[in-house]
């Protein structure tokens, strides 16, 4: 009797239990959320982004011509930088320049400004800069295969070659009288520098026709190459006129 009564217990037991299982809610894997819903939790584009802009490797950011940084704040300086070579009659551009034709906009911000190199068409490059105590053009200069400067560091012959066939000659003397007009339109302070250097840029018996001036800080190492923070270069058009081809400011940096 005791042993029916035993088993009826466990048969019991192992009913309630049974019982108790089938109630517990099963634990499902969820479910993954719709396409619409994906869509909506994604995060909303940045400013950055839908203005077009991007970033490099070194977090510079990469903007279009469109920029309205760059229109507002870095084309105007440009502007008004080749408004002084056409006024000097100067400019290596024959027409004036839009924003539109400018590419590889590169904005570095600094702490207490910004940095801007880019490439106007196909054959030249500035750099703009701000800064808590100055702001403008810092560098301008010629690119590309009929860059001189390229060709001379190369030692490239066809181009050397090419290039001083198609040279005009002018004298020292008349560049003086074109780089005095270009040192005080560029606000150069000739009380801060000694006596300005003047060298013609060529190579073997390729001549250029181009006349390099260069400002060395007065009082300062005339073999460091560094002491030279302000220089232009010239290109002759005739024997008495010229456009800059190129422009550094280091002084500002």
């Amino acid at each position: 009797m005791k042993r029916k009564i035993i088993l009826g217990a466990l048969i019991g037991a192992v009913i309630v239990g049974v019982y108790l299982l089938w109630q517990k809610p099963a634990v499902r894997p969820t479910a993954p959320a719709s396409p619409e819903v994906s869509a909506s939790a994604k995060p909303l584009p940045t400013e950055e982004s839908r203005s077009g802009r991007t970033k490099n490797r070194l977090d510079d950011t990469l903007a279009g011509a469109q920029d309205a940084e760059f229109t507002s704040k870095v084309f105007p300086k440009f502007r008004e930088f080749v408004a002084t070579l056409n006024r000097l009659g100067v400019s290596p551009f024959e027409r004036e320049v839009s924003a539109s034709e400018c590419s590889k906009i590169r904005i570095i911000h600094t702490p207490n400004g910004i940095i801007c190199p880019f490439v106007i068409g196909d054959g030249w490059t500035a750099d703009y800069m701000r800064s808590g105590t100055f702001e403008g053009i810092t560098h301008f200069g010629q690119r590309g295969p009929d860059n001189p400067f390229r060709a001379i560091s190369r030692a490239d012959m066809d181009t050397l070659k090419r290039l001083s066939e198609q040279a005009v000659p002018i004298s020292q003397e008349e560049s003086w009288k074109i780089a005095n007009r270009v040192s005080d339109a560029l606000q150069i302070e000739q009380a801060f520098f000694e006596k300005p250097q003047m060298h013609e840029e060529a190579m073997f018996e390729y001549r250029l026709g181009l006349q390099t001036i260069r400002y060395r800080a007065k009082g300062s190492d005339p073999l460091n190459q560094m002491n030279y923070t302000r220089s232009f270069t010239l290109k002759a058009t005739s024997p008495t006129t010229a456009v800059l081809v190129r422009y550094s400011n280091l002084e500002a940096r």
